[in-house]
């Protein structure tokens, strides 16, 4: 049998002629490599006692294509595309905006002193982080640490749900 490449060359308009015949119009490029891919296959598998090359490579080619369409057809019907509308990326504190209405939290600070309630409400309602929190009051952060850990200790006294 004569090389690959003018294999190729011959049987590049019967790839062209099976992907029109399948009415395949987007991938065209990915559907001819297939082909491309098939034809090598059946150049190398090919046994001249079995009848023509230009059968059996049609076969092949046009068996491997239609593979191809049906992986296709049942990957678009079972997947369905990204919609950004369905999901709405959230950032770390409006995920949890509802549990954390000012209201409801207002009802936990009545134990607190005014720095206990300071960094709560900076960390939960502000979205802060401590160092912020030790700017805007003008103390170390180890001073705001200090509100936390003691604010936590009473709120956890205060919602100990012991039945």
């Amino acid at each position: 049998m004569e090389d690959f490449s003018v294999v190729t060359v011959e049987f590049t308009p019967m790839i062209h002629h099976i992907i029109r015949s399948l009415s395949i119009y987007k991938n065209k490029d990915d559907f001819f490599q297939i082909g491309l891919i098939a034809l090598w296959e059946s150049y190398e598998k090919f046994n001249e006692e079995n009848g023509k090359f230009s059968n059996f490579a049609y076969t092949v080619i046009k068996g491997r294509i239609i593979n191809e369409l049906k992986r296709h057809h049942k990957y678009e019907t079972h997947t369905r595309p990204f919609d950004s509308a369905i999901l709405e990326i959230k950032d770390r504190f409006t995920m949890n905006e509802e549990a954390f209405v000012l209201e409801n939290i207002l009802i936990y600070t009545e134990t607190l002193t005014l720095n206990q309630q300071r960094w709560l409400l900076q960390t939960f309602i502000g979205n802060r982080t401590i160092s912020e929190i030790a700017d805007m009051y003008q103390v170390t952060t180890a001073a705001v640490k200090s509100w936390r850990k003691s604010a936590l200790l009473k709120l956890r006294k205060k919602t100990d749900f012991s039945w």
